[in-house]
Protein backbone atom coordinates (compact mmCIF):
# COMPACT_ATOMS: atom_id res chain seq x y z
CA UNK A 1 0.00 0.00 0.00
CA UNK A 2 2.88 2.38 0.74
CA UNK A 3 4.47 1.56 -2.62
CA UNK A 4 1.15 2.22 -4.41
CA UNK A 5 0.81 5.61 -2.70
CA UNK A 6 4.31 6.63 -3.73
CA UNK A 7 3.61 5.67 -7.34
CA UNK A 8 0.36 7.63 -7.31
CA UNK A 9 2.19 10.64 -5.89
CA UNK A 10 4.79 10.46 -8.66
CA UNK A 11 2.01 10.50 -11.27
CA UNK A 12 0.56 13.71 -9.91
CA UNK A 13 3.85 15.50 -9.52
CA UNK A 14 5.46 14.52 -12.80
CA UNK A 15 2.37 14.15 -14.97
CA UNK A 16 3.74 10.89 -16.31
CA UNK A 17 1.77 7.67 -16.80
CA UNK A 18 2.03 5.28 -13.87
CA UNK A 19 4.44 2.40 -14.36
CA UNK A 20 3.10 -1.12 -14.79
CA UNK A 21 2.14 -2.81 -11.49
CA UNK A 22 4.98 -4.57 -9.76
CA UNK A 23 4.91 -8.28 -10.55
CA UNK A 24 4.83 -10.75 -7.65
CA UNK A 25 8.35 -11.97 -8.46
CA UNK A 26 9.65 -8.41 -8.11
CA UNK A 27 8.13 -7.88 -4.65
CA UNK A 28 10.97 -7.69 -2.20
CA UNK A 29 10.72 -10.41 0.49
CA UNK A 30 10.80 -8.98 4.02
CA UNK A 31 11.15 -10.71 7.39
CA UNK A 32 10.75 -9.64 10.99
CA UNK A 33 12.27 -11.95 13.62
CA UNK A 34 12.14 -11.38 17.37
CA UNK A 35 13.43 -13.50 20.22
CA UNK A 36 10.53 -14.63 22.36
CA UNK A 37 12.31 -16.84 24.89
CA UNK A 38 16.02 -17.72 25.00
CA UNK A 39 16.67 -21.22 26.28
CA UNK A 40 19.80 -23.11 27.19
CA UNK A 41 20.42 -24.85 23.86
CA UNK A 42 17.70 -23.25 21.74
CA UNK A 43 15.82 -20.00 21.24
CA UNK A 44 12.10 -19.46 20.64
CA UNK A 45 11.33 -16.99 17.87
CA UNK A 46 8.39 -15.06 16.47
CA UNK A 47 8.60 -14.73 12.68
CA UNK A 48 6.60 -12.40 10.42
CA UNK A 49 6.96 -12.50 6.64
CA UNK A 50 5.90 -10.29 3.74
CA UNK A 51 6.23 -11.55 0.14
CA UNK A 52 8.22 -14.45 1.60
CA UNK A 53 7.64 -18.16 2.04
CA UNK A 54 10.33 -18.77 4.63
CA UNK A 55 13.18 -17.15 6.48
CA UNK A 56 16.72 -18.50 6.72
CA UNK A 57 18.45 -18.18 10.08
CA UNK A 58 22.08 -18.56 11.06
CA UNK A 59 23.33 -18.01 14.63
CA UNK A 60 27.02 -17.11 14.87
CA UNK A 61 29.30 -16.03 17.67
CA UNK A 62 29.47 -12.31 18.36
CA UNK A 63 33.02 -12.14 16.92
CA UNK A 64 32.11 -13.71 13.54
CA UNK A 65 31.96 -11.70 10.34
CA UNK A 66 28.54 -10.83 8.94
CA UNK A 67 27.54 -13.42 6.29
CA UNK A 68 25.94 -12.83 2.90
CA UNK A 69 22.38 -13.87 2.14
CA UNK A 70 23.71 -16.82 0.15
CA UNK A 71 25.82 -17.97 3.12
CA UNK A 72 22.86 -17.68 5.52
CA UNK A 73 20.82 -19.91 3.21
CA UNK A 74 23.62 -22.38 2.58
CA UNK A 75 24.56 -22.83 6.23
CA UNK A 76 21.40 -21.86 8.05
CA UNK A 77 18.00 -23.25 9.02
CA UNK A 78 14.68 -22.28 7.42
CA UNK A 79 11.45 -21.61 9.30
CA UNK A 80 8.00 -20.47 8.13
CA UNK A 81 6.01 -17.58 9.56
CA UNK A 82 4.71 -17.92 13.12
CA UNK A 83 6.43 -19.24 16.21
CA UNK A 84 9.48 -21.40 15.76
CA UNK A 85 12.52 -22.75 17.55
CA UNK A 86 16.17 -22.66 16.53
CA UNK A 87 18.05 -25.54 18.22
CA UNK A 88 21.71 -26.55 18.41
CA UNK A 89 23.04 -23.68 20.55
CA UNK A 90 25.41 -23.66 23.50
CA UNK A 91 24.43 -22.56 27.03
CA UNK A 92 25.53 -19.16 28.30
CA UNK A 93 26.75 -17.84 24.94
CA UNK A 94 26.11 -14.56 23.13
CA UNK A 95 24.96 -15.01 19.53
CA UNK A 96 24.26 -12.78 16.57
CA UNK A 97 21.27 -14.19 14.72
CA UNK A 98 21.48 -13.39 11.01
CA UNK A 99 18.34 -13.93 8.96
CA UNK A 100 17.09 -13.30 5.44
CA UNK A 101 13.70 -14.06 3.83
CA UNK A 102 13.15 -16.06 0.67
CA UNK A 103 10.20 -15.69 -1.70
CA UNK A 104 8.32 -18.57 -3.29
CA UNK A 105 10.34 -17.96 -6.46
CA UNK A 106 13.64 -18.32 -4.59
CA UNK A 107 14.49 -14.63 -4.36
CA UNK A 108 16.47 -13.75 -1.23
CA UNK A 109 15.91 -10.54 0.70
CA UNK A 110 18.48 -8.56 2.61
CA UNK A 111 20.24 -9.90 5.70
CA UNK A 112 19.21 -8.53 9.09
CA UNK A 113 20.55 -9.38 12.52
CA UNK A 114 19.80 -9.33 16.23
CA UNK A 115 21.76 -10.25 19.34
CA UNK A 116 20.68 -12.64 22.12
CA UNK A 117 22.23 -14.75 24.85
CA UNK A 118 21.33 -18.31 25.79
CA UNK A 119 20.78 -19.24 29.40
CA UNK A 120 23.55 -20.90 31.34
CA UNK A 121 22.11 -23.74 33.41
CA UNK A 122 23.54 -26.75 35.18
CA UNK A 123 21.49 -29.45 36.92
CA UNK A 124 22.51 -30.39 40.44
CA UNK A 125 24.02 -33.83 40.97
CA UNK A 126 20.75 -35.22 42.36
CA UNK A 127 18.95 -34.03 39.22
CA UNK A 128 21.62 -35.45 36.94
CA UNK A 129 21.27 -38.83 38.61
CA UNK A 130 17.71 -39.20 37.33
CA UNK A 131 16.95 -40.97 34.09
CA UNK A 132 13.98 -38.72 33.33
CA UNK A 133 11.02 -36.91 34.85
CA UNK A 134 10.17 -38.31 38.32
CA UNK A 135 7.10 -40.50 38.68
CA UNK A 136 4.89 -40.57 41.78
CA UNK A 137 1.70 -42.53 42.33
CA UNK A 138 -0.03 -40.92 45.33
CA UNK A 139 0.19 -37.16 45.96
CA UNK A 140 -1.10 -35.24 48.98
CA UNK A 141 -2.01 -31.56 48.59
CA UNK A 142 -0.58 -29.70 51.61
CA UNK A 143 -1.63 -26.08 52.15
CA UNK A 144 0.58 -23.81 54.26
CA UNK A 145 2.26 -20.45 54.52
CA UNK A 146 -0.99 -18.46 54.44
CA UNK A 147 -3.61 -17.45 57.03
CA UNK A 148 -4.23 -20.97 58.37
CA UNK A 149 -4.78 -22.61 61.74
CA UNK A 150 -2.79 -24.60 62.67
CA UNK A 151 -0.07 -22.48 61.15
CA UNK A 152 2.80 -24.96 60.94
CA UNK A 153 3.35 -28.41 59.47
CA UNK A 154 5.37 -29.86 62.34
CA UNK A 155 6.93 -33.35 62.26
CA UNK A 156 4.03 -34.62 64.37
CA UNK A 157 1.39 -33.15 62.06
CA UNK A 158 2.90 -34.30 58.76
CA UNK A 159 4.05 -37.71 59.99
CA UNK A 160 0.50 -39.07 59.62
CA UNK A 161 0.78 -38.56 55.85
CA UNK A 162 4.02 -40.55 55.69
CA UNK A 163 2.94 -43.90 57.13
CA UNK A 164 -0.10 -45.70 58.53
CA UNK A 165 -0.57 -48.80 60.62
CA UNK A 166 -3.25 -51.15 59.35
CA UNK A 167 -5.53 -51.92 62.33
CA UNK A 168 -6.40 -55.30 60.82
CA UNK A 169 -2.81 -56.56 60.52
CA UNK A 170 -0.79 -54.24 62.77
CA UNK A 171 1.59 -53.61 59.86
CA UNK A 172 2.97 -50.09 59.34
CA UNK A 173 3.04 -49.06 55.68
CA UNK A 174 4.26 -46.12 53.62
CA UNK A 175 1.51 -43.76 52.46
CA UNK A 176 1.97 -40.80 50.08
CA UNK A 177 5.05 -40.84 47.88
CA UNK A 178 4.65 -37.18 46.83
CA UNK A 179 3.69 -33.98 48.65
CA UNK A 180 2.42 -30.93 46.80
CA UNK A 181 2.97 -27.74 48.84
CA UNK A 182 0.78 -24.80 47.86
CA UNK A 183 -1.14 -21.75 49.11
CA UNK A 184 -3.68 -19.20 47.86
CA UNK A 185 -2.50 -15.92 49.38
CA UNK A 186 0.03 -14.41 51.75
CA UNK A 187 -0.68 -14.37 55.50
CA UNK A 188 -0.42 -10.58 55.80
CA UNK A 189 -3.68 -8.68 56.07
CA UNK A 190 -2.11 -5.30 55.42
CA UNK A 191 -2.92 -5.98 52.62
CA UNK A 192 -2.73 -9.66 51.57
CA UNK A 193 -1.29 -10.52 48.17
CA UNK A 194 -2.64 -13.23 45.87
CA UNK A 195 -0.42 -16.25 45.21
CA UNK A 196 -3.19 -17.63 42.98
CA UNK A 197 -4.83 -15.66 40.20
CA UNK A 198 -8.55 -14.97 40.56
CA UNK A 199 -8.75 -13.93 44.21
CA UNK A 200 -10.73 -10.72 44.59
CA UNK A 201 -9.73 -7.67 46.63
CA UNK A 202 -11.42 -7.61 50.02
CA UNK A 203 -12.18 -3.91 49.86
CA UNK A 204 -13.42 -3.96 46.23
CA UNK A 205 -14.63 -7.37 44.95
CA UNK A 206 -14.89 -6.00 41.41
CA UNK A 207 -11.09 -6.10 41.03
CA UNK A 208 -8.41 -8.67 41.68
CA UNK A 209 -6.31 -8.78 44.82
CA UNK A 210 -2.79 -7.41 44.33
CA UNK A 211 -0.56 -10.13 42.92
CA UNK A 212 2.28 -11.57 44.96
CA UNK A 213 5.71 -10.14 44.16
CA UNK A 214 9.26 -11.45 44.43
CA UNK A 215 9.45 -10.64 48.15
CA UNK A 216 6.19 -12.52 48.79
CA UNK A 217 7.47 -15.55 46.89
CA UNK A 218 10.71 -15.55 48.86
CA UNK A 219 8.90 -15.25 52.20
CA UNK A 220 6.55 -18.09 51.26
CA UNK A 221 9.57 -20.31 50.63
CA UNK A 222 11.07 -19.17 53.94
CA UNK A 223 8.04 -20.65 55.68
CA UNK A 224 8.54 -24.09 54.14
CA UNK A 225 12.25 -24.18 55.04
CA UNK A 226 11.77 -23.26 58.71
CA UNK A 227 13.19 -25.59 61.35
CA UNK A 228 10.65 -28.20 62.53
CA UNK A 229 8.25 -27.21 59.77
CA UNK A 230 7.40 -28.07 56.20
CA UNK A 231 10.22 -29.66 54.23
CA UNK A 232 12.47 -30.20 57.25
CA UNK A 233 9.59 -31.70 59.21
CA UNK A 234 8.81 -34.05 56.33
CA UNK A 235 12.46 -35.05 56.04
CA UNK A 236 12.51 -35.82 59.76
CA UNK A 237 9.23 -37.76 59.63
CA UNK A 238 10.48 -39.98 56.79
CA UNK A 239 13.66 -40.65 58.77
CA UNK A 240 11.65 -41.71 61.82
CA UNK A 241 9.49 -44.13 59.83
CA UNK A 242 12.58 -45.49 58.10
CA UNK A 243 14.12 -46.29 61.49
CA UNK A 244 11.10 -48.51 62.23
CA UNK A 245 10.21 -50.24 58.96
CA UNK A 246 13.20 -49.65 56.71
CA UNK A 247 13.60 -47.20 53.82
CA UNK A 248 10.74 -46.43 51.44
CA UNK A 249 10.86 -48.04 47.97
CA UNK A 250 11.86 -44.64 46.57
CA UNK A 251 12.66 -41.25 48.06
CA UNK A 252 9.42 -39.25 48.59
CA UNK A 253 9.10 -36.29 46.22
CA UNK A 254 8.14 -32.71 47.02
CA UNK A 255 6.24 -30.66 44.41
CA UNK A 256 6.46 -26.90 44.96
CA UNK A 257 3.85 -24.40 43.82
CA UNK A 258 4.86 -21.60 41.46
CA UNK A 259 2.89 -18.49 42.51
CA UNK A 260 0.88 -17.09 39.61
CA UNK A 261 2.67 -14.23 37.83
CA UNK A 262 0.07 -12.24 35.84
CA UNK A 263 0.86 -9.42 33.44
CA UNK A 264 -0.71 -6.75 35.66
CA UNK A 265 -0.49 -6.37 39.42
CA UNK A 266 -4.28 -6.57 39.49
CA UNK A 267 -4.64 -9.12 36.71
CA UNK A 268 -8.09 -7.91 35.57
CA UNK A 269 -7.24 -4.18 35.67
CA UNK A 270 -5.32 -3.35 32.46
CA UNK A 271 -4.17 0.01 33.81
CA UNK A 272 -2.49 -1.47 36.88
CA UNK A 273 1.28 -1.80 37.05
CA UNK A 274 3.30 -4.28 35.01
CA UNK A 275 6.46 -3.44 37.00
CA UNK A 276 5.32 -4.62 40.42
CA UNK A 277 7.32 -7.79 40.91
CA UNK A 278 11.05 -7.20 41.31
CA UNK A 279 14.28 -7.92 39.45
CA UNK A 280 16.00 -10.92 37.89
CA UNK A 281 18.77 -11.60 35.40
CA UNK A 282 20.26 -8.18 36.01
CA UNK A 283 17.20 -6.03 35.32
CA UNK A 284 13.98 -4.72 36.85
CA UNK A 285 11.23 -6.77 35.26
CA UNK A 286 8.36 -5.32 33.24
CA UNK A 287 5.64 -7.89 32.59
CA UNK A 288 4.38 -6.12 29.50
CA UNK A 289 7.42 -7.90 28.03
CA UNK A 290 6.84 -11.66 27.68
CA UNK A 291 10.49 -12.52 28.26
CA UNK A 292 10.37 -10.76 31.65
CA UNK A 293 7.47 -12.92 32.86
CA UNK A 294 9.44 -16.00 31.85
CA UNK A 295 12.53 -14.59 33.60
CA UNK A 296 10.52 -14.23 36.84
CA UNK A 297 9.49 -17.87 36.69
CA UNK A 298 13.08 -18.90 35.96
CA UNK A 299 14.24 -16.95 39.02
CA UNK A 300 11.69 -18.75 41.17
CA UNK A 301 12.54 -22.21 39.83
CA UNK A 302 16.25 -21.60 40.40
CA UNK A 303 15.58 -20.24 43.90
CA UNK A 304 13.67 -23.37 44.91
CA UNK A 305 16.28 -25.69 43.42
CA UNK A 306 19.11 -23.79 45.08
CA UNK A 307 17.43 -23.92 48.48
CA UNK A 308 16.83 -27.65 48.16
CA UNK A 309 20.44 -28.21 47.21
CA UNK A 310 21.73 -26.21 50.18
CA UNK A 311 19.32 -27.95 52.58
CA UNK A 312 20.87 -31.31 51.70
CA UNK A 313 17.81 -33.30 52.76
CA UNK A 314 18.55 -36.96 53.31
CA UNK A 315 15.05 -38.43 53.03
CA UNK A 316 13.11 -36.28 50.53
CA UNK A 317 13.91 -34.62 47.23
CA UNK A 318 12.49 -31.99 44.93
CA UNK A 319 10.33 -33.70 42.33
CA UNK A 320 8.82 -30.83 40.38
CA UNK A 321 6.79 -27.63 40.19
CA UNK A 322 3.08 -26.92 40.26
CA UNK A 323 1.22 -24.48 37.98
CA UNK A 324 -1.03 -22.67 40.44
CA UNK A 325 -3.69 -21.38 38.03
CA UNK A 326 -6.51 -23.93 37.82
CA UNK A 327 -7.28 -22.93 34.24
CA UNK A 328 -5.04 -22.16 31.29
CA UNK A 329 -7.06 -19.99 28.90
CA UNK A 330 -5.87 -19.43 25.36
CA UNK A 331 -6.98 -17.89 22.09
CA UNK A 332 -8.06 -21.28 20.78
CA UNK A 333 -11.70 -20.73 19.91
CA UNK A 334 -14.72 -22.46 21.36
CA UNK A 335 -13.21 -25.72 22.60
CA UNK A 336 -13.24 -25.18 26.36
CA UNK A 337 -15.58 -27.31 28.42
CA UNK A 338 -16.95 -24.28 30.25
CA UNK A 339 -16.96 -21.71 27.45
CA UNK A 340 -15.13 -18.45 27.73
CA UNK A 341 -15.03 -14.80 26.77
CA UNK A 342 -16.31 -13.58 23.41
CA UNK A 343 -13.88 -11.41 21.45
CA UNK A 344 -14.96 -10.13 18.02
CA UNK A 345 -17.80 -12.64 18.06
CA UNK A 346 -15.50 -15.63 18.69
CA UNK A 347 -15.66 -17.57 21.94
CA UNK A 348 -12.18 -18.05 23.33
CA UNK A 349 -11.17 -20.97 25.51
CA UNK A 350 -11.51 -19.64 29.04
CA UNK A 351 -12.00 -16.37 30.82
CA UNK A 352 -9.90 -13.20 30.65
CA UNK A 353 -7.55 -14.84 28.18
CA UNK A 354 -5.48 -11.74 27.45
CA UNK A 355 -5.22 -10.74 31.11
CA UNK A 356 -3.84 -14.13 32.11
CA UNK A 357 -1.85 -14.78 28.92
CA UNK A 358 -0.57 -18.20 30.00
CA UNK A 359 0.23 -19.08 26.38
CA UNK A 360 3.02 -16.50 26.62
CA UNK A 361 4.88 -18.22 29.47
CA UNK A 362 4.07 -21.90 29.05
CA UNK A 363 5.52 -24.12 27.68
CA UNK A 364 8.68 -21.95 27.85
CA UNK A 365 8.73 -22.28 31.66
CA UNK A 366 7.95 -26.00 31.43
CA UNK A 367 10.83 -26.50 29.01
CA UNK A 368 13.13 -24.75 31.46
CA UNK A 369 11.98 -26.97 34.34
CA UNK A 370 12.52 -30.06 32.21
CA UNK A 371 16.19 -29.14 31.78
CA UNK A 372 16.63 -30.30 35.39
CA UNK A 373 14.59 -33.52 35.17
CA UNK A 374 11.83 -31.94 37.27
CA UNK A 375 8.12 -32.58 36.65
CA UNK A 376 5.47 -29.98 35.79
CA UNK A 377 2.17 -30.64 37.59
CA UNK A 378 -1.28 -29.09 37.12
CA UNK A 379 -4.65 -29.63 38.86
CA UNK A 380 -7.42 -27.97 36.79
CA UNK A 381 -10.99 -27.71 37.95
CA UNK A 382 -13.46 -29.84 36.03
CA UNK A 383 -13.28 -29.10 32.28
CA UNK A 384 -11.23 -25.97 32.90
CA UNK A 385 -9.74 -24.14 29.94
CA UNK A 386 -6.75 -26.14 28.75
CA UNK A 387 -8.02 -29.55 29.91
CA UNK A 388 -8.09 -30.87 26.34
CA UNK A 389 -4.61 -29.73 25.30
CA UNK A 390 -2.68 -29.67 28.57
CA UNK A 391 0.32 -31.37 27.01
CA UNK A 392 0.84 -28.33 24.76
CA UNK A 393 1.76 -26.34 27.87
CA UNK A 394 4.57 -28.78 28.65
CA UNK A 395 2.72 -30.36 31.58
CA UNK A 396 3.73 -33.85 32.65
CA UNK A 397 0.94 -34.72 35.10
CA UNK A 398 -2.52 -33.12 34.93
CA UNK A 399 -4.98 -34.21 37.65
CA UNK A 400 -8.52 -33.02 36.91
CA UNK A 401 -10.87 -32.24 39.78
CA UNK A 402 -14.25 -34.03 39.65
CA UNK A 403 -15.85 -31.23 41.75
CA UNK A 404 -18.61 -33.70 42.60
CA UNK A 405 -17.96 -33.54 46.34
CA UNK A 406 -19.51 -30.04 46.58
CA UNK A 407 -21.96 -30.58 43.70
CA UNK A 408 -25.11 -29.08 45.29
CA UNK A 409 -26.79 -28.57 41.92
CA UNK A 410 -25.93 -32.02 40.54
CA UNK A 411 -24.14 -30.69 37.47
CA UNK A 412 -20.97 -32.78 37.81
CA UNK A 413 -21.89 -36.47 37.45
CA UNK A 414 -19.03 -38.90 37.84
CA UNK A 415 -19.59 -41.01 34.66
CA UNK A 416 -18.81 -38.04 32.39
CA UNK A 417 -15.75 -37.23 34.52
CA UNK A 418 -14.30 -40.69 33.99
CA UNK A 419 -15.10 -40.41 30.29
CA UNK A 420 -13.21 -37.10 30.07
CA UNK A 421 -10.08 -38.28 31.84
CA UNK A 422 -9.97 -41.38 29.63
CA UNK A 423 -10.42 -39.34 26.44
CA UNK A 424 -7.82 -36.70 27.29
CA UNK A 425 -5.42 -38.92 29.24
CA UNK A 426 -5.90 -36.92 32.44
CA UNK A 427 -5.22 -38.10 35.97
CA UNK A 428 -7.67 -37.87 38.89
CA UNK A 429 -7.81 -35.70 41.97
CA UNK A 430 -10.01 -36.89 44.85
CA UNK A 431 -11.70 -34.36 47.15
CA UNK A 432 -12.66 -34.73 50.79
CA UNK A 433 -12.96 -32.44 53.82
CA UNK A 434 -14.60 -32.17 57.25
CA UNK A 435 -18.08 -32.26 55.73
CA UNK A 436 -18.00 -36.08 55.93
CA UNK A 437 -17.68 -35.86 59.73
CA UNK A 438 -20.52 -35.96 62.26
CA UNK A 439 -18.60 -33.44 64.37
CA UNK A 440 -16.46 -31.35 61.99
CA UNK A 441 -13.27 -29.90 63.44
CA UNK A 442 -12.75 -27.14 60.87
CA UNK A 443 -15.78 -24.91 60.44
CA UNK A 444 -14.42 -23.40 57.22
CA UNK A 445 -14.44 -26.88 55.66
CA UNK A 446 -17.86 -27.93 56.92
CA UNK A 447 -20.56 -25.46 55.91
CA UNK A 448 -23.55 -27.30 54.45
CA UNK A 449 -26.06 -26.19 51.87
CA UNK A 450 -29.72 -26.40 52.80
CA UNK A 451 -30.88 -29.98 52.91
CA UNK A 452 -27.37 -31.45 53.03
CA UNK A 453 -25.71 -33.31 55.91
CA UNK A 454 -22.50 -35.24 56.48
CA UNK A 455 -24.31 -38.22 54.91
CA UNK A 456 -24.66 -36.24 51.64
CA UNK A 457 -20.90 -35.79 51.47
CA UNK A 458 -20.12 -39.33 52.49
CA UNK A 459 -22.31 -40.53 49.63
CA UNK A 460 -20.43 -38.33 47.16
CA UNK A 461 -17.10 -39.52 48.53
CA UNK A 462 -18.34 -43.07 47.96
CA UNK A 463 -18.95 -42.13 44.31
CA UNK A 464 -15.28 -41.18 44.04
CA UNK A 465 -13.94 -44.40 45.51
CA UNK A 466 -16.37 -46.76 43.81
CA UNK A 467 -16.07 -44.85 40.57
CA UNK A 468 -12.28 -44.95 40.36
CA UNK A 469 -12.31 -48.67 41.16
CA UNK A 470 -15.02 -49.41 38.60
CA UNK A 471 -13.39 -47.28 35.90
CA UNK A 472 -10.01 -48.99 36.48
CA UNK A 473 -8.46 -45.66 37.44
CA UNK A 474 -7.05 -46.96 40.71
CA UNK A 475 -3.86 -48.88 40.04
CA UNK A 476 -3.55 -47.47 36.51
CA UNK A 477 -3.56 -43.69 36.92
CA UNK A 478 -1.72 -41.46 39.35
CA UNK A 479 -3.93 -39.90 42.02
CA UNK A 480 -3.84 -36.65 43.99
CA UNK A 481 -5.88 -35.76 47.06
CA UNK A 482 -7.41 -32.47 48.15
CA UNK A 483 -8.12 -32.85 51.89
CA UNK A 484 -9.10 -29.37 53.03
CA UNK A 485 -6.80 -27.69 55.50
CA UNK A 486 -6.22 -30.74 57.72
CA UNK A 487 -9.13 -33.14 57.20
CA UNK A 488 -6.85 -36.16 56.78
CA UNK A 489 -5.68 -35.72 60.38
CA UNK A 490 -9.17 -34.90 61.64
CA UNK A 491 -10.46 -38.20 60.27
CA UNK A 492 -7.51 -40.13 61.68
CA UNK A 493 -8.27 -38.67 65.11
CA UNK A 494 -12.02 -39.36 64.91
CA UNK A 495 -13.62 -41.85 67.33
CA UNK A 496 -16.71 -42.33 65.17
CA UNK A 497 -16.64 -45.91 63.81
CA UNK A 498 -17.90 -44.96 60.33
CA UNK A 499 -15.23 -42.27 60.06
CA UNK A 500 -12.53 -44.66 61.24
CA UNK A 501 -13.64 -47.10 58.56
CA UNK A 502 -13.59 -44.34 55.92
CA UNK A 503 -10.07 -43.14 56.68
CA UNK A 504 -8.70 -46.68 57.04
CA UNK A 505 -10.14 -47.61 53.66
CA UNK A 506 -8.50 -44.51 52.15
CA UNK A 507 -5.13 -45.25 53.76
CA UNK A 508 -5.29 -48.84 52.61
CA UNK A 509 -5.84 -47.69 49.02
CA UNK A 510 -2.94 -45.24 49.24
CA UNK A 511 -0.57 -47.71 50.89
CA UNK A 512 -1.37 -50.62 48.58
CA UNK A 513 -1.56 -48.82 45.22
CA UNK A 514 0.15 -51.18 42.74
CA UNK A 515 1.17 -48.15 40.65
CA UNK A 516 3.80 -47.39 43.28
CA UNK A 517 5.87 -50.15 41.73
CA UNK A 518 6.50 -47.79 38.78
CA UNK A 519 7.87 -45.06 41.02
CA UNK A 520 11.38 -43.83 40.32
Amino acid sequence: MILTSLIAGAMLLCCRPAPDPVSPDENRPVASVTVEVPGSTSVSLVIKLIHAERVWLLALGSDASAPSAETVKASGTSLPAGQGTLPGLNPGKTYILYYCPESSSGKLGSVSSLEFRTISVEPYSWEKSRDGIPFFAQTALIYGGGPRNPKYWTPERIRTHVSWTDPETGEEKWLFDAFLMLEMRTPSNNPPHALAIGIKDWSDPSVAMLAANQKDASEWLDYWFLENNGFRALDQAVAEVTSRIGPPPVTPKVIVMMPDIPVHERYNVPGSSTKYWGSAEGRDLDFSIVADRVAAYRWYVDEVRSRFDRANFQNIELGGFYIMSEELPSTRSGIGGNGGDYVNGIMLDGWEVYAKAWDDVFPAVSNYIHLFNEAVVWVPYRRAAGFRYWKEFGIDYAYMQPNRFWDTNNVNPMPSFFSDIATYNLLMELEIDDRVMVHPVDGSDSSYKEGETYETYRARWREYVDGMLGAKVYGNKQLAYYMGGDSFNHLLQSKVPEEQALINELCRLIANDPLKAKNK
